[in-house]
Parts: C-alpha cells; sequence; structure tokens
C-alpha cells in the first residue's frame, strides 16, 4: 500500500473522521479495507486524494494509506466523495464522485487497480453519469442478464426534486450507454424534508447514496439517504436518515415501492451493505451526520428477515 504525507497510525474506529465510509472486504487476505469521503478537497499544497484503511477485525485499523491520487490533468479537481470498491473480472473498480474544472458538472468516474487498497488508476473516460448534469454518489449493480449498471443521484441543486436514476454500463466499464431509467423522486416520500444552501440561495429535495441488494426472496433493494422531518419515526430525530425502495421484480427497472419506515434515523447515513468473513451481513454509515467534524464509521449488523432487512434492536 502507498503512504502520503498523512502519519500512518493503528487506531479505533472511533478515531477515524469519515463520511460515506465504504467496506470492501478481501477474503483472500482475510482483510478489510475502508474507504470514504476523507482528504476531498486538499489542503494547502497537497492536492485533494482517496485513502484507505486495513483492518483484520473492523475495530482496529492501520491507515491511511494513499488509494488514489490523481495525474496531472485529471477531470476531477475537487470534492473527492464517496468511493466504493468492487472486484469485476479478476480487477478492482472504484466508483467515485467528483467536481469538475470551472464550468464543468460533477460526476462519478471508474477508477481501476490490481489490488483492492490501490493504487488505482483513471480508467473510464471522465465520468459516466449524464453528460452535463450534476451526478454524484454512483454505485455498481450487475443484474441477473450480466448487464452492468451504474445507480446514481441526479442533483437536487439542479432538478430541485432529486432522483436517483440508473444507466446502463459498456462491458468494459468505460462508459455508459442508452437512456437513464428513473428509480423514484425524492419529493414523493413523507418523511422528507426540503434541503437548503444560504450560500447558493436554493432548497430541494435532496437524495444522497444509493446502494443495491438482492434479497433472498428475490426482491431487489435499494438504501438512500436524505433529511427526515423531525417527529416522523419513533426516534424522532428528524435529522440524516436511510430509506428504503423495492423493486419486487428483482430488477433495476422496477416497478419500485417504498417502505414507509425509515430504516435508519439515528442522524446517520450515507450506508452500504458487507458481509464479513463469516457471513453475516452489516451496515457501514456514519455517524453522527452532525455537527460536522465528528462524522465517525460505525458498523452494524443487519438481520434479513422474509419481508426485509432489520437492524437489530
Amino acid at each position: 500500500m502507498e503512504t502520503g504525507f498523512r502519519t500512518i497510525k493503528t487506531v479505533d474506529a472511533s478515531e477515524i473522521h469519515i463520511r460515506d465510509p465504504f467496506i470492501f472486504p478481501h477474503a483472500a487476505e482475510r482483510k478489510y479495507y475502508l474507504f470514504g469521503t476523507t482528504f476531498a478537497d486538499g489542503a494547502g499544497d497537497k492536492d485533494p486524494i482517496f485513502e484507505v484503511y486495513v483492518s483484520e477485525d473492523l475495530a482496529v485499523w492501520t491507515g491511511p494509506y494513499v488509494a488514489y491520487q490523481p495525474p496531472r490533468g485529471f477531470w476531477g479537481v475537487r470534492h473527492y466523495w464517496a468511493p466504493e470498491v468492487f472486484e469485476i473480472d479478476g480487477k478492482f473498480y472504484m466508483f467515485a464522485s467528483f467536481k469538475g474544472g470551472i464550468g464543468e458538472n460533477r460526476g462519478t468516474g471508474i477508477l481501476i487497480a490490481d489490488h483492492p487498497a490501490g493504487p488505482y488508476r483513471p480508467h473510464s473516460d471522465g465520468p459516466v453519469t449524464i453528460a452535463g448534469s450534476e451526478c454524484l454518489d454512483g454505485t455498481y449493480y450487475e443484474d441477473e442478464e450480466g448487464q452492468r449498471w451504474i445507480v446514481f443521484c441526479h442533483e437536487w441543486t439542479e432538478l430541485y426534486e432529486g432522483k436517483i436514476k440508473a444507466l446502463r454500463l459498456t462491458k468494459d466499464l468505460k462508459a455508459s450507454v442508452g437512456e437513464p431509467v428513473t428509480i423514484l423522486n425524492a419529493a414523493d416520500r413523507p418523511w422528507i424534508r426540503l434541503f437548503g444552501d444560504p450560500r447558493i440561495e436554493k432548497t430541494g429535495y435532496l437524495t444522497d447514496a444509493p446502494f443495491l441488494y438482492k434479497a433472498r426472496n428475490g426482491e431487489l433493494l435499494l438504501l438512500w439517504s436524505s433529511y427526515s422531518v423531525p417527529n416522523y419515526s419513533e426516534s424522532g430525530l428528524g435529522g440524516y436518515t436511510v430509506a428504503i425502495a423495492r423493486s419486487a421484480s428483482g430488477r433495476i427497472e422496477g416497478p419500485w415501492t417504498h417502505d414507509e419506515k425509515l430504516f435508519m434515523d439515528r442522524n446517520a447515513g450515507h450506508s452500504s451493505l458487507f458481509r464479513d468473513f463469516e457471513g453475516r451481513l452489516w451496515i457501514s454509515t456514519h455517524y453522527p451526520d452532525t455537527p460536522h467534524g465528528q462524522e465517525r464509521p460505525l458498523f452494524l449488523q443487519v438481520e434479513e428477515k422474509e419481508n426485509g432487512l432489520f437492524l437489530p434492536e
């Protein structure tokens, strides 16, 4: 693994400041690799990078190592957000969000490496999300017919009513093809509240963090995050949340329905699922979401029942 200018330390998860944590379990090594949003905008004379921590038990971690150092002229110049890593055809692919230069859009691009920790290098020719649109948080899914997809958020800052969409990917994962499939519109959820940013004088319905999971009952589940109105759920926190949509057909094309009960309402979100080396299912999320600067990775075991996923009480 590559070292950078940051000091490598061995720490507990509670000491790692990270948003959007994603775990890649590498069975060949019996090691877990933790990616997320850390050094997203650079500082001083240091460019933004993606970093990685490594652990054998999900409790004690060593890092940060450098997973991706952008080469000169790379299209993404800031907002290095939400990396996710997948093993495909014997290689490791990182789906990650970047903001382009002045006058260029945000999008998800695809990087490639020979090892899950990197070093990653550019693979796609720029973003594979919608050209000319503000998109982020792309995740990967391959359906039962072998079609490869990117599922992503179409930003509320552009649409007002944020959406989660999907695009087919070419087999080599270098580009997307065809027209986008809309999975959900954020504004029609009874629990969601408007999100605002006074700096850009806009409000809208935010969508974050799509992640797909094929359930044992054949349904395709979509985890995603936004902000809830106060007192919607039992806890009534009204903060960052995780919701679930489901496709009973098991297909990206749906039709999609929505669980009225929030999956997680505890000022935590941007979640993904993984299995440990004993086969147990976990959710990886950051907690708390606010105040900013306090975010830490949180790993909770998840129970799958016939009618869906549940967090143990």
